[in-house]
């Protein structure tokens, strides 16, 4: 099978595709029928289809319409000086155009083998959400009453080594200068009564 062949059977195959999902959408889908092998059959079963698809629904009028009432648009006139391509030149742009439709049909082909990832971890991930948002909020709760109980306790450890340091120190220092005190009242009473014993021997 050369380049040219090959881009034909791809495009029947890209025009059948089509026809077959408007036929899924439109309700209109044949089942049992025998599938066309040769080029004219499939040509008379695409032409057959769409007459039953014209019969059926008015889309196909609808687009006819619309074809003829906005040529202008939907079909713009060549501008002056391009010349309309003949048979031959087609076929040529068509052969040369036959490798990318080859290569994008292998393309979307990997991609429909490719398996899409699960979604029941993701699902499972919300259904969880609400309950991590409940203990990042209990989190935050413990970490503010963590913090409020370090400062008391830091106050606490203040209070109590203001109480059984700093004042033990005040009330020894505070008897050690009354000790300080009376020693100095007894020797100096016992330098007097020594002083009046040695008159009371001379």
């Amino acid at each position: 099978m050369d380049e040219y062949e090959e881009a034909v059977l791809f495009t029947f195959a890209l025009l059948e595709s089509r026809l077959s999902r408007l036929e899924y959408i439109l309700g209109s889908k044949r089942e049992g029928h025998e599938e066309p092998k040769t080029v004219p059959e499939r040509i008379h079963k695409i032409e057959r289809s769409l007459q039953e698809l014209s019969t059926k629904t008015g889309l196909l009028s609808d687009a006819r319409q619309l074809l003829s009432k906005h040529q202008d648009i939907l079909k713009p006139e060549q501008e002056a000086g391009d010349a309309p391509l003949d048979t031959e030149e087609r076929a040529v742009m068509v052969v040369e155009r036959a490798p990318q439709f080859a290569t994008t049909a292998s393309q979307l082909k990997t991609l429909e083998d490719q398996q899409i990832p699960s979604t029941d971890g993701f699902t499972q991930l919300a259904k969880l959400l609400p309950r991590i948002a409940e203990a990042e909020d209990r989190h935050l709760q413990q970490a503010l009453q963590i913090s409020h109980m370090r400062k008391k306790n830091g106050l606490l450890v203040q209070r109590v080594k203001q109480v059984q340091f700093l004042s033990a120190a005040r009330c020894w220092t505070e008897w050690q200068g009354r000790l300080q005190n009376v020693q100095k009242t007894i020797a100096r009473i016992e330098f007097k009564k020594k002083q009046g014993e040695e008159e009371d021997d001379l």
